[in-house]
């Protein structure tokens, strides 16, 4: 908060100044001299004063205190704060337009900019639903809650000075007239010492509402100050009447149940009149910043006990949640925000080292090993909704996490150990659905290799997409040859790759309706075995010895050279598991040549009951047949 030393300095000044406005005798007196005093609260500078004649808002000129005998303390003070500025030729209309501006207001306070670009501020000084004028003031510099408040509080203390001395010029009816203060009923500025004492017990409230602003104590801490100083159990609701705090005894519940009708009513009565409003055992005031609605603060007063001094604490109350409440929609808004571009930045790989201060900002330790964890959900509504089942699952699971997303995917940032399928049950749990994937990358124990780790968790999703069973959890470790087959241009690679070493092959099998990848892919898993490769599939050692032949002459590879045998086995474990993950077949099936059985129902590799009746694989458990590609009778 900006310091103030005028302020501090001039509280003398300032209660004489808000005394001469009860000791003044005319109307004129009363305005100038609270302008005075608001000029001491703050960066204001005196513009214009107005009393409302018949309804009508006209300006008042200053005060003459030279050779006054009669003038209030401190009005020579307000004027040598507030000079008279100079007439010049613009002048007239200048104040047209501000007359015009105060004629527009109908009643409420507000502010405007003028054609030099000042800033005015125009303070209604209402008493019990009636406005008797205005002060307007020039804001110099911006004010702060603190000042903003005293001068508020200073024009309520105007409209009190003003409804006191009688205001003949008005037509009010026989009972507001009752309400007015007479000559044989003394008005306010009479009894000087309870004013000075009210003028007491609301500067108290003041610093205690400021104390408990400073101390970071928030909403729940200026209830309670409210509390203290009022006897009364109060409480703050949003909007949709949702309680949000309560401090004192008896602690009630929502009334977002009361009939909407009601609600809405209340919020027009709010929003529309000026000060505190009376809900059935309450009084409620409006808390607004901006012209936005941020809630409501309320004093339980069932037996209508409340006084002015009560009332007045309330709505100051309200003055000073508001920029409370603003500011935490603010970071509402803004922490997701932050939240997902420090997670983008660190997952592309544009992180500085100050990624830990940002990080601690938002209560995460960016040190020690980290992984990253993607998710997609078919079953989410929308990002949002995923968003949170992960903030709240994560929670429930103790992990520390940062959320962020690129598209349609989640992107979770996850401290410490892998958590395995424990994340993906409890977001499945919160949802109601189990119709998601998680792909988790590889541990991280330096930021800066995030961006791998991410990665890994891309392809571990992908592969847990295209499987089988599509809907779980998979780690970038568990992928194994699938490590290589990344996404876009790297999956297109793998598929170069693949047709580089086993192009002419599978175009031979193809066309010719045979299976001799299959056998090439079994004797390099067997370690070049023809025994155990003539035993898995299930045919003669001489046919092995056959078909590998062929395939030294089809692809003109030499079986012979290590360099070779290992691209080729690369090629052949890339394919199986594209296979399996893009037939969604398991992969024991994939790997059966189904053409050596003699078959005529089946010319692909994946397995597929024909419904011949000679088919060995007609009803599970197959009865797997030893025979040839010639479909030679089976043996045992």
């Amino acid at each position: 908060m900006r310091p103030n030393p005028q302020r501090w300095a001039g509280r003398h000044t300032f209660l004489r100044l808000t005394t001469a406005m009860f000791d003044a005798t005319d109307e004129r007196e009363v305005v100038w001299a609270a302008m005075a005093a608001i000029a001491v609260t703050g960066p204001f500078a005196a513009e214009a004063a107005y009393a409302a004649h018949h309804g009508v808002a006209q300006r008042c000129r200053r005060c003459s205190t030279a050779g006054s005998g009669h003038s209030p303390p401190g009005i020579v003070a307000a004027n040598a704060t507030a000079a008279e500025p100079a007439v010049t030729d613009d002048e007239p209309t200048a104040a047209d337009g501000v007359d015009r501006w105060i004629a527009a207001l109908e009643g409420g306070s507000g502010r405007w900019d003028d054609q030099d670009g000042h800033c005015l501020w125009a303070l209604a000084l209402r008493h019990r639903e009636r406005c008797l004028g205005y002060l307007v003031v020039r804001i110099l510099d911006t004010p702060s809650t603190e000042e903003a408040a005293d001068a508020e509080l200073l024009a309520r203390q105007a409209a009190a000075a003003l409804a006191g001395l009688g205001r003949p010029w008005e037509k009010s009816t026989h009972a507001e007239k009752e309400q007015w203060p007479t000559a044989e009923e003394p008005g306010p500025g009479v009894d000087l010492s309870a004013t000075v004492s009210a003028l007491s017990y609301q500067n108290a409230f003041h610093r205690a509402l400021t104390r408990v602003g400073a101390s970071g104590k928030g909403e729940q801490g200026m209830l309670r100050a409210l509390h203290d100083h009022t006897g009364f159990s109060a409480l703050t609701e949003d909007p949709f009447g949702n309680l949000r705090a309560w401090a004192g005894p008896g602690r009630g519940g929502s009334r977002r149940g009361s009939a909407n009708r009601s609600r809405d009513e209340l919020l027009r009565q709010v929003r529309r009149r000026q000060g505190a409003v009376r809900d059935r055992d309450r009084l409620v005031v409006p808390i607004e910043a901006s012209g936005d609605l941020l809630g409501l603060v309320a004093l339980v007063d069932p037996d209508r006990r409340a006084g002015k001094l009560d009332t007045a604490a309330l709505e100051e109350t309200g003055l000073a949640l508001a920029p409370e409440l603003s500011h935490e929609r603010a970071l509402a808004e803004l922490e997701p925000r932050l939240r997902h571009d420090l997670v983008e930045r660190l997952i592309s790989g544009e992180a500085t080292d100050g990624v830990f201060v940002h990080a601690a900002a938002l209560g995460h330790d960016l040190h020690g090993p980290h992984r990253i964890a993607v998710l997609q959900w078919d079953g989410a509504a929308e990002e949002v909704t995923l968003d949170d089942a992960v903030a709240r699952a994560a929670e429930r699971l103790g992990l520390d996490v940062l959320i962020g997303a690129r598209g349609t995917t989640t992107v979770v940032l996850v401290a410490g150990p892998d958590p395995g399928d424990s994340l993906y049950r409890a977001v499945a749990q919160d949802l109601g659905t189990a119709t998601g994937a998680v792909g988790i990358g590889s541990r991280c124990d330096l930021f800066t290799d995030l961006p791998h780790s991410y990665d890994g968790a891309v392809r571990a999703l992908t592969v847990r997409r295209r499987s089988p069973e599509p809907h779980g959890s998979t780690s970038f470790e568990d992928i194994g040859i699938c490590r290589m087959m990344g996404t876009g241009d790297g999956e297109r690679e793998t598929d170069r790759f693949v047709r580089e070493w086993l192009g002419a092959l599978l175009e031979y099998d193809a066309r010719h309706h045979t299976d001799l990848v299959t056998t090439l892919s079994r004797y390099l898993e067997s370690g070049g075995s023809y025994d155990t490769t003539a035993d898995v599939l299930q045919i003669h050692r001489s046919t092995v010895r056959y078909r590998l032949r062929r395939i030294r002459e089809i692809t003109d590879h030499d079986l012979s050279d290590v360099e070779t045998r290992l691209n080729l086995h690369v090629a052949t474990r890339i394919r199986k598991r594209s296979r399996q993950t893009r037939n969604g077949t398991n992969i024991a099936s994939v790997d059966i040549p189904l053409t050596a059985l003699g078959c005529e129902g089946h010319q692909s590799a994946v397995a597929r009951r024909c419904g011949a009746v000679s088919c060995p694989l007609r009803s599970p458990p197959p009865t797997l047949c030893r025979t040839t590609a010639h479909g030679r009778a089976p043996s045992s």
